[in-house]
């Protein structure tokens, strides 16, 4: 770090700049440095970085008022019906996004109770943490993604060192109409960093009722005995205050007497994947080696493209939570006769 910063002092003095000047710039890049970030002067300097020309980073200004051009949106299915409008970049944002994730956002520590769209951390580590309690209350945060605005990512932005235009340019490029884009590759970790302050809350609250608490992306799970059901506008106060709102439909009490599911997973004694996945896939294996897949799949009327691919993909969830019974299914499927 000294050599660089001895180097920027020279170049600045090289340049004309007075010692005041000199002096804030290498206060500025040690600070940044401090931070494990990327040093970032003006948008010039990022699209040097990025290995861009100057004038492809300053477009992104020119379609500030047509952020239409930037994006495309699409509709997938939910699992609970109806459908999710995700607002994808182009190519050449996508790939400057993912330089912004890879160089400055994955250097940004969260909390640990933060287990979506973190290296290292699945659905399972999710679960684990309320296994055998006597009570599990989940939360689901309405649109979560589009109430995270421009504003907060700039703060973060600068909060963490950059100045004011770089902070502006960075938020910029990583916001769409206003707010983070549901899917863009910096919206999950960027909404974990605007989520510290959530996670620190809840963390010191579940600590003092004997609890346990965790937050994967937009659905918060607290656990414990019986009594954490008393604490439930404490803890919608808790939401509310960052400026997020509880989606009441989906939150859900569960007692030990009934299942209780966290991110998809029993976990009433030990995580395990529910029962109607497992014989779903079964009996899929079952159909295709017997009847081959394209009869099973004109009998279900299915037109699904990636059918191996997806019940692949199934089999491998199975493993990632129950190892040896994943293995087996995966066995099975490599028994079917695919016809592609």
């Amino acid at each position: 770090m000294d050599n660089y910063l001895e180097k920027l002092a020279n170049e600045t003095r090289l340049q004309g700049y007075d010692d005041t000047y000199t002096y804030l710039c290498v206060q500025y890049a040690s600070r940044l440095i401090n931070n494990g970030l990327p040093v970032i002067f003006d948008p010039d300097h990022l699209a040097m970085m990025i290995g861009l020309e100057p004038i492809y980073i300053k477009r992104l200004f020119y379609f500030s008022n047509k952020s239409e051009k930037l994006y495309k949106e699409i509709e997938i299915p939910k699992k609970t019906g109806g459908f999710r409008t995700l607002s994808v970049p182009i190519e050449g944002l996508k790939y400057i996004q993912r330089w912004i994730l890879e160089n400055i956002l994955n250097n940004i520590p969260v909390s640990s109770s933060a287990m979506g769209f973190v290296k290292g951390k699945s659905i399972v580590d999710n679960a684990i943490k309320h296994v055998n309690k006597e009570c599990v209350i989940n939360y689901d945060i309405k649109n979560f993604f589009p109430t995270i605005k421009r504003k907060d990512i700039f703060r973060i932005f600068k909060y963490y060192g950059y100045t004011n235009e770089v902070s502006y340019l960075l938020s910029k490029i990583c916001t769409y109409n206003d707010s983070l884009p549901q899917g863009a590759p910096t919206s999950p970790y960027l909404s974990n960093i605007h989520c510290l302050r959530l996670d620190k809350r809840f963390l010191k609250f579940s600590n003092k009722i004997d609890g346990e608490y965790s937050r994967y992306a937009d659905d918060i799970t607290i656990s414990g005995s019986k009594k954490i059901t008393s604490y439930s506008k404490v803890i919608e106060k808790i939401i509310e205050d960052e400026g997020f709102i509880v989606n009441e439909k989906k939150t859900r009490y569960q007692k030990q007497i009934g299942r209780q599911i966290v991110t998809g997973l029993i976990v009433n004694k030990h995580v395990s994947v529910p029962i109607q996945r497992k014989r779903y896939l079964r009996q899929q294996i079952y159909y295709c080696k017997r009847y081959g897949v394209s009869s099973h799949l004109k009998y279900i009327n299915s037109k699904k493209s990636n059918f191996k691919q997806y019940l692949y993909g199934l089999a491998y969830f199975v493993k990632m939570v129950e190892k040896e019974r994943g293995e087996y299914f995966i066995d099975q499927l490599n028994h079917v006769v695919w016809d592609y």
